[in-house]
């Protein structure tokens, strides 16, 4: 017991362990994603823990690296065996093991346990304000004039500024304010100084009126086939996350600028239903094409970026507005779900049906109604899930899945996904490997082995096929994606991981024929990570990753080899990490990516293209409780290049850099 009780000690003030969550979860995403609404619920909960004897299923859900098994057998658990007395008792809940149960620990709390009277009571209240400015150092084209179309209207810095508020009683309030890099930050003719502004009010907690948000929100429901905004996750290494955990209503807090609601929602609680009704109304960025007047003028694309940075982009930006309505009615009992919803999406103008033959099944309109049947059922050490989804007049999508614990050492999943060419919705981020929830049909099969209590396995397979042309993709197509994973704990000090990732598609080919033929693709990488502390304060990683495009007879092949120092003193002033990293790659198609530490909420998966080194140094000096500070530096010097980047970013040199300045205050 003593054991657990100093790893909940220790991980009061311990950042790494949130941002190998976030690495864990953005390890397959081969972009850069606004992930700050995420690690600041993360960071909340940490400094506001969860009480084991009144957590909700849902709340334990928001953790993310807890499966749905295991939230319902905690939750069995304590009505079983009554509330829990000492924090030991998670040893005896079914399939907690001792990697999660560390995992746990800084997220939860027993209220009258007298050894843990330092985090008795959540606080009452909390104010917080955050700003954050950065930007690349180098001069780039898009600032020096010229081309009135391309020419970056703004200044070259990035700023966004953040405030929260959190009560005890269940109110919260946040607005997000946003500028990015080249986008006018001025007052007067129609601008308002930041370029994108969020705000909202949410209330949590009644008896009948559960949740209730005015501003801003977003909807996640079943397996996010037809109603899914915000952040959304796919697949990775971690098996059980493949199956969505809904949190229906929340309250938006990101700095991305599409895919979420602005208006009024709430979800209504009576006995064991639920009723979510909801209506947004926001203008959109939107191209357009004229018609012969001016009522058939139509959308020809939506700009989902946020960039208004150029004449060109300014055209665009809130020309269009998007009104969405509708409510999600389920029934929840004893580890049993089930729901049902219905919501239309309205254009202001209608969208332009494409012309390019691959884009046929396109939505075309001004009006989608989407409806959708979804459920979860938790039986024992079971865990299935299906939703069937039909976009109006048009096709269906559906996806459903079993999870599993077979022993209590090995689980396994397997979910099946068939989404047709001429599905439509506007708000889903199910599982696929394509684009968006169109045009795919697929079955995925993953095993997870814990072979000791030091040693585990994972693996998964995915086979997927897409009915209709794609784009580059002239003719149906079909591939498959492997992925194998062991890691190895030998102590708390250390963890070593081999990883292998194969995947194969087709695609065109690059001959200059009247008609495409299609050749397979295949992209394979293999890694080697490892992470080892040295005294208290200091942590090292390694990581050193192989990768290998081959189409038709050309190959490439890249190479990343990188190294963090960690430095995080229990309860001291000072901390901080840095990275050197080593890359070579053959181009484009075999570059590399890694997940980077960034000031508090931000994280970055850069693209290691080409050949040369990268480093950066991240560091937070907190001044007393209430005030702290971070400092970014990052630089990329390329070897053999005379130019970055291209268009309106290109600069003239070989080293890009950027800084991050950030400055918190908390208010308790």
């Amino acid at each position: 017991m003593s054991f657990l009780i100093s790893r909940a000690s220790a991980q009061t003030e311990s950042d790494p362990l949130i941002e190998t969550l976030l690495e864990t979860i953005a390890e397959n995403k081969e972009q850069d994603n606004d992930y700050s609404e995420l690690s600041e619920r993360l960071y909340f909960i940490r400094e506001n823990p969860y009480d084991l004897n009144t957590v909700t299923a849902e709340q334990l859900n928001d953790l993310v690296f807890i499966s749905p098994i295991q939230a319902a057998n905690l939750i069995r658990y304590r009505r079983e065996n009554g509330d829990f007395t000492d924090i030991q008792e998670l040893q005896l809940i079914d399939l907690f093991d001792w990697s999660l149960i560390e995992r746990l620990l800084p997220f939860v709390f027993i209220a009258k346990h007298a050894l843990l009277e330092r985090r008795d009571v959540p606080e009452s209240s909390r104010l917080e304000w955050m700003t954050t400015y950065g930007r690349i150092l180098e001069s780039q084209k898009g600032y020096e004039g010229g081309d009135s179309m391309r020419h970056y209207e703004g200044a070259a810095y990035r700023l966004v500024s953040r405030l929260r508020y959190y009560s005890g009683n269940g109110i919260s309030a946040g607005l997000t304010m946003e500028k990015d890099a080249g986008e006018s930050f001025s007052f007067g003719s129609g601008r308002y100084g930041f370029d994108f502004y969020s705000a909202n009010v949410f209330l949590k907690g009644g008896r009948t009126v559960k949740k209730l948000v005015i501003g801003d929100y977003s909807l996640q429901f079943g397996q996010g086939v037809a109603l899914w905004s915000g952040l959304g996750f796919g697949k990775g290494a971690s098996i059980s996350g493949i199956a969505k955990v809904q949190s229906g209503l929340k309250p938006y807090s990101s700095t991305n600028e599409s895919g979420f609601f602005r208006g009024i929602a709430a979800t209504v609680g009576l006995r064991k239903f639920e009723f979510t009704p909801f209506v947004s109304f926001r203008k959109i960025d939107a191209a357009l094409i004229a018609g012969d007047s001016l009522q058939s003028t139509s959308i020809s694309s939506i700009a989902e970026s946020g960039l208004h940075r150029t004449a060109s982009e300014l055209s665009k930006k809130g020309s269009e507005s998007q009104l969405s309505f509708g409510a999600a009615l389920q029934y929840e009992n004893k580890g049993f779900r089930a729901g049902t919803l219905l919501y239309q999406t309205h254009f202001s103008r209608p969208l332009q049906q494409s012309e390019t033959l691959y884009r046929k099944f396109d939505f075309a309109g001004s009006d989608l109604i989407n409806g959708s049947l979804y459920y979860n059922y938790t039986w024992k050490n079971t865990y299935s899930f299906a939703e069937l989804s039909h976009s109006f007049g048009t096709g269906l999508a559906m996806i459903g899945g079993l999870m599993g614990s077979l022993s209590k050492q090995v689980s396994a999943i397997v979910l099946y996904r068939n989404y047709q060419p001429d599905y439509h919705s506007f708000n889903s981020q199910s599982i696929t490997e394509g684009t968006g929830v169109f045009n795919e049909r697929g079955l995925y099969a993953g095993l997870h082995i814990r072979l000791n209590s030091s040693m585990e396995w994972s693996f998964y397979t995915d086979w997927f096929k897409f009915p209709w042309m794609r784009y580059r993709v002239d003719a149906p197509s079909q591939g498959k994606e492997v992925l194998t994973q062991a890691v190895w704990s030998p102590s708390r000090q250390t963890k070593l991981s081999l990883r292998f990732r194969s995947v194969s598609k087709q695609q065109n080919d690059d001959m200059k024929n009247a008609v495409n033929y299609l050749v397979v693709v295949g992209k394979t990488n293999y890694r080697f990570d490892l992470s080892y502390k040295i005294g208290r304060s200091w942590t090292l990683r390694n990581r050193a990753e192989l990768t290998r495009f081959q189409k038709d007879n050309e190959a490439q092949s890249g190479i990343l080899l990188y190294q963090d120092v960690i430095f995080k003193p229990l309860g001291a002033r000072l901390s901080g990490n840095c990275r050197i990293a080593l890359f070579n790659t053959g181009g484009f198609d075999s570059r590399l990516y890694a997940f980077e530490n960034d000031v508090l909420y931000s994280y970055a998966i850069p693209a290691y293209q080409d050949s040369g080194l990268r480093y950066y140094l991240n560091g937070r000096y907190r001044v007393g409780k209430a005030i702290d500070f971070w400092l970014r530096y990052a630089m990329t010097v390329y070897s053999g290049k005379e130019e970055i980047g291209s268009g309106p970013d290109l600069i003239s040199g070989r080293s890009k850099s950027d800084i991050k300045f950030q400055i918190r205050y908390v208010m308790k």
